[in-house]
Parts: structure tokens; C-alpha cells; sequence
């Protein structure tokens, strides 16, 4: 049983906006990352199904439970043009125990739908806010 709310908010991606497609800042000739796409990557049925994927995996770090320690971790990633999550990083952390689950919750996801630009699949830069809660 849980004696907490895991949630997520997922306010906006670098790669959800329709404007123009950008290019990632670690970008390169060998390897196109985007920032922005004309279709977003997508977890497999859509903010739904992540928001219900992240309530039934995200564990709360006991030690970090005791400890009261609460708020976002702000995380990136690559979602590559066959959808597998690369380069996953903490952008903004707020405590080691927090931060670590945040971590090994994205790198459990199951592939993603990739973005699309011209409908052809694109690596993309992606950011999720992962909310812990007591």
C-alpha cells in the first residue's frame, strides 16, 4: 500500500511545439537531434496511458519518504527514431533518492511512438517533470 501520490505533471516538450523544426543543441552532423518536430514522440497510448504508467511504477524512495522530502524532478531525454529512450539525464535535480527513482522509472518505459517530421521518425529531445508527492 502507498502512503503517498505519485503524479506527473507534463506541462510541455521542446518537441511538442508545430513552429518550425529546430535542431537540439547537441545536435551533430552524425547524429540529427531535434528539438522541435511537427508530431510529437508519444508514450504508447498517449498521456493517458503515461500518466497511469508512472502512478503504477513510481516507487517513493523510503529514505526520502522519512526524510519529508518532496517536489519535481525535471528530466530529458532522447526519444530515437525507433522510439527507445536514450540519454537520459536529470535536469534539474532536488534530492539524490528522488532523483534516482525518477531515473530508473524512465529507463524502465517501453519504447515510444518517435516524432515525426514529413512523417519520417526523427530523434528528438524530450522533457518530463516527475512530481513526488506525500
Amino acid at each position: 500500500m502507498r502512503s503517498f501520490i505519485a503524479s506527473m505533471i507534463v506541462l510541455s516538450s521542446l518537441c511538442c511545439s508545430l513552429h518550425a523544426q529546430q535542431l537540439d543543441p547537441n545536435s551533430s552532423p552524425k547524429r540529427v537531434i531535434y528539438a522541435t518536430t511537427e508530431q510529437q514522440p508519444e508514450f504508447p497510448g498517449g498521456l493517458p496511458k503515461l500518466k497511469e504508467y508512472i502512478q503504477q511504477n513510481l516507487h517513493y524512495p523510503p529514505a526520502a519518504q522519512k526524510a519529508m522530502k518532496e517536489g519535481t524532478v525535471f528530466l530529458h531525454f532522447i526519444v530515437s527514431e525507433q522510439g527507445a529512450l536514450e540519454d537520459v539525464h536529470v535536469r534539474m535535480p532536488i534530492n539524490p533518492d528522488l532523483d534516482a527513482e525518477a531515473l530508473r522509472l524512465i529507463k524502465t518505459m517501453p519504447k515510444w511512438t518517435p516524432g515525426k517530421i514529413a512523417g519520417k521518425p526523427v530523434a528528438c529531445r524530450y522533457n518530463l517533470p516527475i512530481k513526488f508527492a506525500l
